[in-house]
């Protein structure tokens, strides 16, 4: 069973918060509880309907790489650990690198551009400074084909 139907409408929901713990586990919270006492902070998955779903902004990252390929390679598994912890937290839906290998290019989910600049900010690669990241926002209502929910 992949994520988004074990989790349901959270995985795309705009108003979704991933929190993990020590051991690994992932829970999704509902920000809209924080001021609404009609949502459930953390509520029972898959959540099939919600009358306060709001799809989350989608996003295309283009990471160009700013090191020769090498020095790249070095932080590589370490940047696809990263991109598989936010993929189970509904960030990073899918990922590749370009070809030719100039850089790399994400999908994701996120509440706003501030929520994945962050997640983007914490990538190996960025980190270490072999790549720099240009993030193209979309508004869900205007997305077309495979990636429409």
């Amino acid at each position: 069973m992949g994520d988004s139907v074990a989790v349901g409408l959270c995985f795309t929901c705009r108003w979704m918060r991933p929190a993990g713990n020590q051991r690994g586990s992932i829970f999704f919270r509902c920000a809209r509880a924080d001021t609404d006492a009609r949502f459930v902070r953390y509520p029972a998955l898959p959540v099939l309907t919600c009358s306060g779903y709001e799809e989350a902004m989608v996003f295309v990252v283009l990471l160009h790489y700013t090191a020769p390929l090498d020095r790249v390679d070095a932080v590589r598994v370490d940047h696809l650990r990263h991109l598989e912890t936010h993929a189970a937290r509904g960030v990073f839906h899918a990922w590749a690198r370009r070809d030719p290998a100039t850089g790399g290019v994400l999908i994701a989910r996120a509440p706003d551009r501030t929520a994945l600049e962050a997640v983007v900010a914490e990538d190996p690669y960025v980190r270490a400074g072999v790549a720099r990241a240009e993030i193209v926002a979309f508004d869900p209502q205007n997305v077309r084909g495979a990636l429409k929910t």
